[in-house]
C-alpha cells in the first residue's frame, strides 16, 4: 500500500461538537426516527426500555458565534420525557399554541398526525440552547453534549440565566449567541393549523 497506518493520534473528521455556553439554535428538516445498523440492516434506534429514539436535527445559526454553521442532533426517546422534551421546544419556537389549538384530544406528539405536522412546521424555527460538556471515560477527546437549558430566542441571555440558574444570578452569559438577537420568522403562506 502507498499510504501507511498512524496506529495513535488524532484527525479531523469535520464532525465539531457544540461549545459550552448558550447559542441560537435553528431547527432543520430530517426529524426521523434516529436508524443504526444491525447486522448489515437499517433498523430503528431505541433505548435500554425498548422506546424509540428520534432525531430532531438543527444547525446553530448566529454569525456572532464561533461556532455558527455547527449542527446538532437532539435525540428524544419515545416516552413521557421525551414527549414534554418536544413540547418545550414546541413552546421555545411560538408553535405550542397553535399545536393546541389543533389538537384539542389526548394526542401524543408522537402520534402520526402530530409528528407529521411537527416534520414539516418545527424546521426553520429558531429557539436559544444552553451547552454543556460531560466527561466521556471512554473518550476524553469527545465530551457528550447535554442540553441544560433553553428558552425563546427572544429572551436575552442574562434573563435566562437568571430565571434557569438562579444561583448565578445571570452572571455566567457563557459562549455564543449576542444578547437581544432576535431571529427572523420564516412566513409560510399556507397556514397548516387551519
Amino acid at each position: 500500500m502507498r499510504a501507511t497506518a498512524n496506529e495513535r493520534g488524532t484527525w479531523e473528521t469535520g464532525f465539531r461538537r457544540p461549545d459550552e455556553g448558550w447559542h441560537i439554535g435553528k431547527f432543520l428538516e430530517g426529524i426521523d426516527y434516529l436508524k443504526t445498523k444491525k447486522d448489515g440492516e437499517e433498523v430503528i434506534s431505541a433505548n435500554k426500555q425498548g422506546d424509540k429514539n428520534w432525531k430532531f436535527p438543527m444547525v446553530i445559526e448566529d454569525e456572532d458565534d464561533d461556532c455558527n454553521e455547527v449542527k446538532h442532533d437532539i435525540i428524544v426517546a419515545e416516552n413521557k420525557r421525551g414527549e414534554q422534551m418536544v413540547a418545550d421546544i414546541l413552546g421555545c419556537t411560538g408553535l405550542f399554541e397553535k399545536f393546541t389549538k389543533k389538537f384539542k384530544n389526548d394526542e401524543s406528539v408522537f402520534d402520526p398526525e402530530v409528528i407529521k405536522l411537527i416534520m414539516t412546521q418545527l424546521p426553520n424555527q429558531f429557539w436559544r440552547f444552553k451547552v454543556k460538556h460531560v466527561a466521556n471515560k471512554k473518550n476524553p477527546d469527545e465530551p457528550y453534549i447535554n442540553i441544560v437549558g433553553f428558552g425563546k430566542v427572544s429572551d436575552t441571555i442574562a434573563s435566562l440565566d437568571a430565571a434557569l440558574f438562579p444561583d448565578k444570578k445571570g452572571k455566567s452569559a457563557g459562549a455564543g449567541a449576542a444578547k437581544g438577537k432576535e431571529a427572523k420568522p420564516e412566513v409560510d403562506e399556507a397556514d397548516p393549523f387551519a
